[in-house]
C-alpha cells in the first residue's frame, strides 16, 4: 500500500490522466441510455454543493432581513407599550379623582374544542377544561375575533360553552361610535338584531358595536358584531339594525375564558413563563 501511494505521488498527473482516458473510453463503450444516467450522476455530484451553498446564502439573507423586520416592530411595539401604560396611568389617575372603581385586568384561559352541537335553536361547544381549572358557570367565553359565548355547565375536567348564535342569549351591547347602546340577539343563520334602539339614535352600517359591561357578566369594550343593515321598524318609533358577528362558529378550534380580576400592574399573559419571556424580548429591543 505504502508502494502504491508512493508511486502516485511521484506520477499524480499522468494517474489521473491514465483514469481519465479510460473513464473516457469506458463511457464510449456505453449504451446511450448509460451514457446519460453516468452524466446526471455527476452532474448532481457536482451541482449539489453549489446548491446547498447558495440556499444557505438565500436563507441566511431571508433570515437577517426578517430580524431587522422584528425588530423594527418589536421597537415599534415597545414604543407604542410605553405610550398606552402613560394613557392608561393618567387614565388611572382620573378614575380615582372621580371615585371611580379600579379597573381590573382579566386573565384568560386557553381552552380547546372537543366536542359540539349545532341545531335551529341553540348551539353548544364542549371544551377540555373545567371546575379543576378554576372556571364557573356565566363565565364569557372570547376567540381572536370577540364574544363567543358564555360557559353553562362547568364539569370537572370539561365544560359546555353556549355560543350567541343560540336563542335566549343576549348580549348588551354598545356603538362604539356613537355609544348608542341596545340589546344584540340572534336571530337566524348569521344574522343578529340590535333591539331597543329608539328612531333618533345614530346607528350606521358599519358600526362596530362592542360589549357594554351592563350586568356584570361580561367587561366592557369587547367586540361583538358588527352592524351590518339600518332601516325604521314598522312602528315608526324604533330601528331595526342587523348586525353579524366576526365571529365563524362553526369553525372554532379554540376559544379563550375570561377567569379572574387582579389589579393591572399584577397583569400577566398567561402564565409567569409568557411574562418572563416577553419581558426579555423587550429588554433585547435595540
Amino acid at each position: 500500500m505504502h508502494i502504491i501511494e508512493t508511486v502516485f505521488q511521484k506520477h499524480r498527473d499522468k494517474t489521473i490522466l491514465g483514469a481519465l482516458v479510460i473513464a473516457s473510453l469506458a463511457l464510449l463503450i456505453l449504451p446511450q441510455p448509460a451514457k446519460l444516467d453516468v452524466a446526471r450522476r455527476a452532474l448532481d455530484a457536482l451541482l449539489l454543493p453549489v446548491e446547498r451553498y447558495t440556499n444557505f446564502i438565500g436563507d441566511y439573507s431571508s433570515l437577517r432581513e426578517e430580524n431587522t423586520r422584528l425588530k423594527r416592530m418589536v421597537m415599534s411595539l415597545t414604543l407604542e407599550r410605553e405610550r398606552l401604560l402613560e394613557f392608561r396611568r393618567e387614565r388611572e389617575r382620573l378614575r380615582r379623582l372621580a371615585a371611580f372603581k379600579e379597573e381590573q385586568f382579566r386573565t384568560l384561559v386557553p381552552a380547546e374544542v372537543v366536542g359540539h352541537n349545532f341545531d335551529r335553536f341553540q348551539s353548544v361547544l364542549v371544551v377540555d377544561k373545567g371546575a379543576n381549572d378554576s372556571l364557573r358557570v356565566k363565565m364569557p367565553v372570547f376567540t381572536y375575533q370577540g364574544l363567543a359565548g358564555r360557559l353553562v355547565k362547568v364539569f370537572p375536567n370539561s365544560s359546555w360553552v353556549q355560543l350567541l348564535r343560540s336563542t335566549n342569549q343576549p348580549v348588551s351591547c354598545i356603538n362604539k361610535r356613537s355609544r348608542v347602546v341596545g340589546i344584540l340577539e340572534w336571530r337566524r343563520r348569521d344574522v343578529f338584531e340590535l333591539t331597543s334602539v329608539s328612531a333618533v339614535e345614530d346607528v350606521a352600517v358599519g358600526d362596530t358595536l362592542l360589549t357594554s359591561g351592563f350586568g356584570g357578566v361580561v367587561p366592557k369594550g369587547f367586540p361583538v358584531a358588527i352592524v351590518t343593515k339600518v332601516t325604521e321598524a314598522s312602528d315608526g318609533l324604533t330601528l331595526r339594525v342587523d348586525a353579524r358577528s366576526p365571529v365563524d362558529f362553526f369553525a372554532l378550534e379554540e376559544v379563550f375564558i375570561m377567569t379572574d380580576e387582579i389589579p393591572w400592574d399584577q397583569g400577566i399573559f398567561y402564565d409567569e413563563a409568557d411574562t418572563a419571556l416577553m419581558r426579555s424580548i423587550l429588554r433585547e429591543a435595540p
